[in-house]
């Protein structure tokens, strides 16, 4: 290299690519068996390496390849100081082939290696190939390659890496010493980011380590990628700058749009779809960050039993200020409307995927909208939903029964009237044969409404959710009002006869032979102006 040229810049995943077992993090269930295995001598012929990308399959190959070529290995780690350790991490032998599957499909580059198989290795113990990506080979490859599996050289070891294990023949598998990579924890991603930044001089914030590990969904080297982009412009690494560069709109977006959703406010819905779409952020990444948000609150009501240190740390995988915000968010909502938002998100997601998309737009605007008013959905999720809150209304006495108290006479409102005379028992007699169907002088609200509504839902459950916030009241021994909050929701009622379908489950559920009417209320639930409504009703 001429003097003063510059030493070509290596990415941090390579410059940082573990180069001993004992430096892979997040996979100790199969380094600690590959060790044992080193140091007792007792290494298969054949691996199988399996797992999503990132997690450290291809590092493990070559880490294996050295170790047991290793002229001085130590506990199971290849020294990395032998001819052979140098030799291999340089590339400058032939007896460690990596071969990409995916580019060398055809039974030709199989047949070669078979060939190859029976002579000895030129300068190492043992030849090693490995072959990434093995479900990409083709039928007639896979066969070529099984009687060499079966019955190989002693010095010959095979390691096959893929992403895919259900596309491997089973033959295959047969033949293999498995070993499952699991994705590693967000924690450990975070922990190993600062290591990182530490050794680069880079400062890195929790916040932004954390959202860095959550992005990369398990995979080490997709974390490192993105934060090497994160920090190309030598200043700190933030959770805003993640964000910026990540094409997400972050927990931050998620959080926000929940609690909007909770306090029935469409103006902030609007808001934070239009910063999300206008800032060039991809709706599809935010509406499945809103959904794993909806997740974990359904995991925190789900598993309350718990303790809370274990279940932020284990399940959730938040940090202590993320797992406060999200039970914070999560107690007000029922069991019932959680399942039901995350049904309705789900649903939605197609529509909404589609950076830069109008019509993608408008769906998630429309759907977070639908999301507010719990009337709007029919299905059998939402019914639950709000099934759910008229149980909860029930049991905190709010649909209980509200007898109406009878005013407390003023002792002074007497004052020089004649004193009334005592009544002679003709007029006791005329008072016990009043009409009993007389309307007392009050409306007394119906404390059993909630079980002729539930009867009704069984039978018309599109219809009865019209009457969700609906309450009853009895103006006479013969009749009761039923509020509605609207007069398209008295429309509709109308429209299928629900005040005959009403009257006949008074009658069978409650024994009463009533006439059903209808009132009009724009506060359902102020129960003062209904009552106000209904004495109207009766001058």
């Amino acid at each position: 290299m001429q003097k003063g040229a510059k030493e070509m810049h290596q990415a941090l995943y390579r410059k940082y690519r573990p180069a001993v077992f004992s430096d892979v993090v997040g996979q100790e269930q199969i380094t600690s068996v590959l060790r044992y295995q080193v140091m007792e001598g007792r290494t298969s012929h054949a691996y199988l390496f399996c797992g999503s990308r990132g997690t450290g399959k291809t590092t493990c190959a070559k880490i294996l390849a050295k170790a047991v070529n290793c002229l001085h290995p130590e506990g199971g780690n290849p020294c990395c100081a032998c001819e052979n350790c140098l030799a291999i991490e340089k590339g400058a032998t032939s007896d460690v082939l990596e071969m990409d599957a995916a580019s060398n499909t055809g039974v030709d580059y199989i047949r070669d290696i078979k060939d190859a198989v029976m002579y000895a290795p030129a300068m190492l113990k043992s030849r090693v190939y490995i072959i990434d990506e093995v479900h990409m080979l083709s039928d007639g490859a896979f066969n070529a390659l099984l009687k060499t599996l079966e019955e190989p050289p002693s010095n010959v070891v095979f390691i096959l890496a893929t992403t895919e294990m259900q596309k491997v023949p089973a033959t295959i598998l047969s033949r293999c010493q498995h070993f499952e990579f699991r994705r590693i924890s967000s924690a450990v991603i975070a922990e190993r980011l600062q290591y990182i930044a530490g050794k680069e001089d880079v400062r890195l914030t929790d916040d932004a380590a954390y959202q860095i590990a959550r992005s990369a969904q398990g995979g080490m080297r997709d974390a490192i990628s993105l934060f090497e982009l994160c920090s190309a412009n030598g200043q700190e690494v933030n959770a805003e700058r993640v964000e910026e560069l990540s094409g997400g709109s972050g927990r931050k977006t998620a959080e926000e749009t929940v609690r909007a959703i909770l306090r029935k406010d469409g103006k902030r819905i609007f808001e934070i779809v239009a910063s999300t779409y206008e800032s060039n952020g991809d709706l599809g990444v935010f509406w499945q960050e809103l959904i794993g948000y909806y997740r974990d609150m359904l995991v925190y009501k789900t598993v309350k039993g718990m303790p809370p240190a274990e279940l932020q740390k284990n399940i959730l995988d938040l940090t202590e200020v993320e797992f406060e915000q999200l039970r914070e968010l999560a107690e007000p909502f029922r069991y019932e409307t959680l399942l039901y938002h995350s049904s309705v998100l789900d649903e939605a997601l197609y529509s909404v995927s589609g950076r830069g998309s109008a019509a993608g737009r408008a769906s998630a605007e429309m759907t977070l909208l639908r999301l507010t008013v719990d009337s709007l959905g029919t299905d059998q999720t939402a019914l639950l939903s709000r099934i759910a809150k008229l149980e909860d209304r029930l049991n905190s006495g709010e649909l209980g029964s509200r007898r109406a108290e009878e005013p407390t006479k003023n002792p002074t409102e007497d004052a020089g009237k004649k004193p009334t005379e005592e009544p002679t028992e003709s007029k006791q007699k005329e008072q016990i044969a009043v009409d009993p169907s007389a309307k007392p002088k009050k409306p007394v609200e119906f404390p059993d409404f909630a079980d002729v509504l539930h009867a009704y839902m069984n039978s018309e459950p599109g219809v009865a959710s019209f009457l969700s916030s609906s309450k009853a009241y009895r103006l006479g021994e013969k009749e009761v009002c039923v509020t509605v909050e609207n007069s398209f929701a008295l429309k509709m009622l109308e429209s299928r006869k629900a005040q005959e379908a009403l009257e006949r489950i008074f009658r069978n559920t409650e024994n009463m032979d009533v006439r059903v009417t209808f009132q009009i209320t724009d506060h359902p639930d102020d129960t003062t102006d209904i009552l106000q409504e209904l004495n109207g009703l009766q001058g």
